[in-house]
């Protein structure tokens, strides 16, 4: 230190606290800053999502299934609701024929075995059939195969019994599996991994396979290929040993809120099964449907349905005066997914309602009427009754037509929500076509003559879906 200088102490120790910032640390500083911020700048090229749902598109190949024909079901039916006309191919047996069709007539359909119906082009959307009889009435609409169907209220002893039919239409086999629900769930050996070969049909006698007095749910899955699956439901009297016998129409799936439109009236009995599939119990309200409202009548409690069972309750008390004075049909509404039906036993005949699916674009069926309306010598008359509800204001337009194709009514019916509308068909119907404007519907054709049977309206199968093809992921 010089002469004549002095430093103090603290200002010593200031100097030497006092960092230095030099280039090194600015460099560390700034590079990464700037780094983010041109990252930030850069525009990511998009990420595409490859993974598509199949698209829709014009059906131009359709297979319906006809089941083959039994005592009180000798006739058979075809159409088209395309609005073409053309040839479609009928494979029944060994025979395979070519059957001229088009839209609004009925072509009878040949042969007495299952009958298997392929239209190709412009004849395959709207492809139709039925299977019926008019000495009593009996139908069964032929079905579009499916991979799972319910039928409700079955039977598998000697005074009630039910045979399923499972049909292939495919040129490879078919695996099913057959679960029933009784007092609980169960299957049999007889029923689980069913194989149906090539162009084959398998009918399964539940009264042999599965001796039961109570009343059953089927629940058919296919888990390889194509099946087409009907029931015949039949009733003796063990003292005169006379047989009733219907068709029970499909059940798509389980649903909370199942609709059943079409109760034919009568003085005999009536009973609902409702079948349970869950594993836990569920408690269900039923209702009686009207022309303008639904109630829940005096004396029906809510209903307790056991896990995986069937119960059946009677209804013959219960719907005795809302029937006489308009009643139209039952809705059950449950805490969980349910299946049903109501059996209506008519004096010599018998007669299925279940559930009605939902319409949103187009419905059609063929009903059980001879060419021309005219009936054989001593039969009864068949007359038909459309029901139709809709979830929201809107309409429905009906057509109907002979066998022949001329068109005997073009009606437009308005629709109210909650409203149940009924339509009187003209005299020798045999092609009934309904489309929902501005709103979706439900419906049924209750048909009387000598007995009485209900057809449930079902959405045409129009479209088919297209699979969108991508490259495999590694």
């Amino acid at each position: 230190m010089s002469p004549g200088k002095r430093v103090r102490v603290a200002d010593v120790v200031r100097r030497r606290r006092t960092p230095l910032l030099d280039v090194v640390s600015v460099l560390a500083l700034v590079i990464p800053l700037l780094t983010v911020g041109v990252l930030a700048l850069v525009r990511q090229p998009p990420v595409h999502d490859q993974t598509q749902t199949p698209a829709l598109t014009r059906l131009t190949n359709a297979t319906v299934v006809c089941p083959a024909t039994t005592p009180g079901s000798p006739d058979g039916w075809l159409s088209t609701a395309s609005g073409q006309s053309g040839d479609v191919t009928v494979t029944s047996g060994a025979d395979k024929t070519s059957v001229p069709v088009s839209t609004g007539s009925a072509s009878e359909l040949p042969g007495q075995d299952a009958a298997v119906i392929k239209a190709e082009g412009a004849l395959a959307p709207g492809l139709l059939g039925l299977r019926s009889g008019t000495a009593p009435l009996t139908t069964q609409d032929c079905s579009v195969p499916s991979s799972e169907q319910w039928f409700t209220g079955i039977g598998a002893g000697a005074a009630h019994d039910s045979v399923i039919e499972l049909v292939n239409p495919d040129a490879g086999p078919a695996d099913a599996d057959i679960t029933l629900y009784g007092t609980r769930s169960f299957t049999v050996r007889k029923l689980h991994g069913i194989t149906i070969p090539a162009h084959r049909t398998v009918s399964l006698d539940l009264g042999a396979i599965v001796p039961r007095r109570v009343a059953l749910t089927a629940q058919v899955q296919v888990s390889r290929g194509r099946l087409a699956v009907h029931v015949l439901d039949r009733r003796t009297d063990l003292v005169t040993h006379k047989v009733r016998r219907e068709w029970l129409p499909r059940q798509d799936a389980p649903a909370l809120d199942n609709q059943l439109l079409g109760l034919p009236t009568g003085q005999d009995g009536r009973s609902l099964q409702i079948a349970n599939p869950g594993e836990d119990v569920v408690r269900a309200r039923v209702k009686i449907v009207t022309g303008d409202t639904s109630f829940t009548p005096a004396g029906l409690d809510t209903v307790t349905i056991p896990a995986g069972s069937t119960t059946s309750v009677s209804l013959t008390k219960v719907l005795g005066g809302p029937l006489a004075e308009g009643a139209v049909g039952v809705q059950v509404t449950a805490d969980a997914a349910v299946t049903a039906s109501v059996l209506s036993t008519l004096g010599t005949d018998q007669a299925f309602t279940v559930p009605d699916p939902v319409i949103r674009q187009e419905a059609a069926t063929l009903l059980p009427v001879t060419p021309g309306g005219k009936q054989p010598n001593g039969a009864v008359p068949v007359t038909a009754t459309l029901y139709v509800s809709a979830d929201s204001a809107g309409a429905a337009s009906v057509t109907a037509y002979d066998a022949s194709g001329q068109k005997l009514l073009d009606k437009r019916v308005g629709q109210q929500q909650g409203h149940t509308v009924a339509v009187t068909l003209p005299k020798g119907t045999a092609f009934l076509r309904v489309v929902p404007r501005g709103t979706q519907i439900r419906g049924a054709v209750v048909l009387t003559g000598d007995g009485a049977s209900v057809v449930p309206l079902h959405e045409l199968l129009t479209q088919g879906l297209v699979p969108q093809i991508r490259p495999g992921l590694s």
